[in-house]
């Protein structure tokens, strides 16, 4: 996948990329998406929930063959007909602080897209004590926003907002 205004340095760095999406509900699905499209290589899908009639009008990465599917595995097959070279790994489970800590780590960048104030106080805590950078987005009818945290000095975190 090449983007026009990405050039062949940035693709590869994309390509090489790896990313943890929290969140595979209407906000998690766009942005998974995307970030196939986009070329990003290396995808972990993390939530704990299952795919239900409800959810299908917004989360377009899942139909109704997949209804009571686990999402993360639902958007994995979704992803990879967006991308069939993208790495997808899956993690079906609510994770705690430790497993969190455990993990984080390993990833570049971490997408929240939950709609939990726990779990983000949980993954800024985690991203804040690594310096990992967290986005952090939020979604409700035709409302949202987006907040970026680098953990640098004296910039603000997700709790320093909430």
């Amino acid at each position: 996948i090449i983007l026009k205004s990405v050039d062949f340095d940035g693709q590869e760095k994309l390509k090489a990329s790896k990313m943890l999406i929290v969140g595979l509900g209407g906000l998690g699905c766009a942005a998974s998406q995307y970030l196939a499209a986009a070329g990003v290589g290396n995808l972990t899908l993390l939530d704990f929930d299952t795919v239900s009639l409800s959810n299908l009008q917004r989360q377009v990465l899942h139909c109704d063959a997949r209804l009571n599917m686990p999402k993360v595995e639902s958007a994995k097959i979704a992803l990879k007909q967006i991308n069939p070279h993208i790495n997808i790994e899956t993690i079906n489970a609510k994770l705690d602080e430790e497993k969190l800590a455990e993990i984080i780590p390993h990833f570049d960048i971490v997408l929240d897209c939950t709609d939990n104030v726990e779990i983000r106080n949980q993954l800024d805590s985690q991203c804040n004590h690594m310096k990992v950078p967290l986005i952090s987005g939020a979604a409700i009818r035709m409302e949202g926003q987006v907040s970026v945290f680098t953990y640098e000095p004296n910039t603000p975190t997700y709790r320093d907002l909430s």
